[in-house]
């Protein structure tokens, strides 16, 4: 036996996903790691040695969530921001801006986030008009909730140097005005906002947020604006303070100074990691930026975007299997998806994309042949359960933007896992909940495309952490890896799926430390 036990947890219902020993009854943790896993009466032994033994009663536990595509820093950057996601109409969004008005003075810069027309009253978006009648003399920037889009005020605008001449910005048909409406524009609207100073408060309070979702790890996304955040996560790390492990993928356009360096994927250790380059194929549905084959339903004008040239994202590729960098590209509609793959084609194959394990985040229209394609190119899937029923419901906005016959075919997990192919789920923090993501996965508006829950979790923990390349570290509760868990509730295997909304976080464990309970 070791000479410390820290931790010993009995009387609980352990779903392992470790298929050598699916479940058990009891655990005990050491210096941050599991040393053993079995039923009560063998670990008896251990508890006695324990510094603290925790009594579950027959409460569920479950391996640490782990979120594959996550934006923590944005998500602690909106707890100190105008949080938009309680809107239910364009009046309640302006009451809200205005409210943030009063308390802002004359010339700061008003940042709101998470607004989502699609379930308005009147689904339209926000527009400069709007924003100048309730915010005049403040520069107001409102993200959508998918972050391709915003609504800007003519004081932002100003701000931006945005002119009619930049891809992407709105104009009223008659006039030629600016609406205010800023669609995937190479300016970034958050470019205006400094993280300097907030960024430790922001990445403490989105921890918090993370733990009391059951989520021990993500895979973190920043852009190059985003770097100071780099620092914060490794002096939090220094000072213990990280309660979530990151694994950190950066923006795509940073390659050649990580080459410079000579950083790679996978660098540094189980608090903080570099992960993989973030690359853009297309935009997004809420946006009608998304690349389609055929036009919108609601704007036949337009089948969305391509964000790159094949000249440029190939030699991205190339680059990238060259210095052993995982790339991860975000691709939603099939003509987005259609580009990753045909590029992938041309640059390495399969070979190169399973062992850099590279992979394409969302593919929502994921139509059967470019999912053949996926599995002969050895491709991973990083997809988003939860958007299903965000936006997946009968007349919701996947049947607004695509039609109901084409919405039907969007995020199908059944026939991906059928297919082979593997995948983890994220939440793109929209939100990031994984107990929803799981009962949206397996209630699927489509029947055709539920899985199970036990498959639900799998893509939460062991494949997300295959996805990393973590799979020895995390992921499944096995002796020798990290002491992360998460005791729920109830036994979400032994439910009707119907009912998993009951299903809650009670306590959350990372490296054997409790960092949230709300028993």
């Amino acid at each position: 036996m070791p000479t410390r036990v820290d931790l010993a947890v009995k009387n609980a219902r352990l779903l392992t996903m470790n298929p050598k020993q699916p479940t058990a009854e009891a655990l005990a943790v050491s210096y941050g790691r599991i040393i053993a896993v079995g039923d009560s009466k063998e670990l008896a032994g251990w508890a006695r040695l324990a510094r603290q033994v925790v009594d579950l009663h027959g409460r569920t536990v479950v391996p640490g969530f782990i979120d594959t595509h996550a934006h923590l820093a944005d998500i602690g950057v909106r707890l100190v921001h105008l949080d938009l996601g309680a809107a239910k109409s364009v009046e309640d969004a302006l009451a809200m801006v205005q409210g943030q008005v009063a308390k802002t003075l004359p010339g700061e810069l008003i940042i709101g986030y998470n607004w989502d027309e699609s379930g308005w009253t009147t689904p339209r978006y926000l527009t400069k008009r709007d924003l100048d009648q309730v915010a005049p003399r403040n520069p107001v920037v409102l993200i959508r909730v998918c972050g391709h889009l915003a609504a800007v005020n003519t004081l932002a605008l100003q701000r931006l140097a945005v002119d009619s001449a930049h891809p992407g910005v709105d104009k009223d048909a008659q006039t030629g005005e600016l609406t205010g409406v800023l669609r995937d524009i190479p300016v970034d609207p958050r470019s205006l906002e400094s993280v300097e100073g907030q960024a430790s408060q922001a990445l403490v309070a989105a921890c918090r947020h993370a733990n009391s979702l059951g989520v021990t790890s993500v895979h973190e996304n920043l852009y190059q604006r985003q770097l100071p955040f780099v620092r914060e996560y490794l002096q939090l790390r220094h000072a213990g303070q990280l309660s979530v492990r990151v694994y950190c993928n950066l923006e795509a356009k940073l390659l050649d100074q990580l080459a410079g360096l000579g950083l790679s994927s996978g660098l540094g250790d189980e608090s903080f990691r570099l992960g993989g380059l973030k690359a853009f194929a297309d935009g997004s549905f809420g946006a009608q930026t998304a690349a389609l084959s055929r036009p919108y339903h609601d704007k036949p004008d337009t089948d969305g975007l391509l964000m790159s040239s094949d000249e440029d994202y190939r030699f991205l590729l190339e680059t990238a299997n060259r210095l052993g960098q995982q790339v991860n590209t975000h691709a939603i509609g099939d003509r987005g998806i259609d580009f990753v793959l045909r590029c992938h084609q041309k640059v390495g194959g399969k070979e190169q994309a399973e062992r850099l394990r590279h992979t394409i985040i969302h593919a929502e229209f994921l139509t059967a042949a470019l999912l053949e394609k996926v599995k002969q190119l050895g491709l991973m899937l990083l997809m988003q359960p939860n958007f299903v029923h965000r936006w997946g419901l009968p007349d919701g906005m996947y049947e607004q933007r695509l039609g109901a016959k084409r919405a039907q075919r969007l995020n199908n997990f059944r026939y991906v896992l059928d297919a082979g192919v593997r995948l983890a789920f994220g939440s793109d923090c929209m939100p990031m909940d994984p107990l929803y993501g799981i009962f949206a996965a397996v209630t699927h508006p489509n029947p055709a495309t539920r899985i199970t829950v036990e498959e639900a979790l799998r893509c939460y923990t062991v494949e997300a952490a295959y996805a990393s390349f973590e799979e020895a570290e995390k992921g499944s509760l096995a002796v020798g890896k990290l002491a992360d868990f998460v005791v729920l509730s109830h036994d979400p295997l032994a439910m009707d799926p119907a009912a998993l909304g009951k299903v809650v976080v009670e306590q959350t464990y990372v490296g054997g430390t409790c960092v949230y309970s709300r028993l």
